[in-house]
């Protein structure tokens, strides 16, 4: 997770190889909850303070990343990289309340999240994107038959 402004969020993620190459994107899902956790706080929050509307508006990425320790007297951890920039290029065009992605996220959190097609966004840099919001996590029903219905598709395109 990593926050620009008070107001803005842009989360970014990279799985270590292994994770990836097995298929397993279940970090990327926890990040999405944990994105829903950052709005729901600010929720609580502003609803226990007297005259507060703290706002806040998310972009999120999935994708490498190369990362550092930078600066001798002020020492500062970031990261960097197409991932990170189309993360912030996703906060800067959103919505506030919400969480955008582009369009190649989708297929990693779809099982598992509500996510209707925003649509083309003019993105600095990239020109126009496709973008999703993801509005809401779905039912463990729902989530379950998503899983098997992709386990079953899997054996069924190893067996031919």
């Amino acid at each position: 997770w990593y926050q620009r402004r008070v107001r803005e969020a842009v989360v970014s993620t990279q799985s270590t190889g292994e994770q990836t190459q097995q298929g397993n994107h279940e970090h990327i899902v926890h990040l999405m909850d944990f994105s829903f956790k950052i709005l729901e706080t600010i929720k609580q929050f502003n609803s226990f303070t007297f005259g507060t509307n703290f706002t806040m508006k998310i972009g999120f990425n999935y994708g490498p990343v190369t990362d550092g320790i930078i600066g001798q007297n002020k020492v500062l951890y970031d990261i960097w990289g197409d991932t990170v920039n189309l993360s912030s290029r996703m906060m800067s065009t959103g919505v506030v309340g919400r969480i955008q992605l582009p369009d190649s996220c989708v297929p990693y959190l779809i099982d598992h999240f509500k996510l209707p097609k925003r649509g083309k966004v003019r993105v600095k840099g990239k020109g126009e994107m496709i973008t999703h919001f993801c509005v809401d996590r779905k039912s463990p029903e729902q989530i379950k038959t998503n899983l098997e219905n992709r386990a079953a598709k899997n054996i069924n395109s190893t067996d031919t």
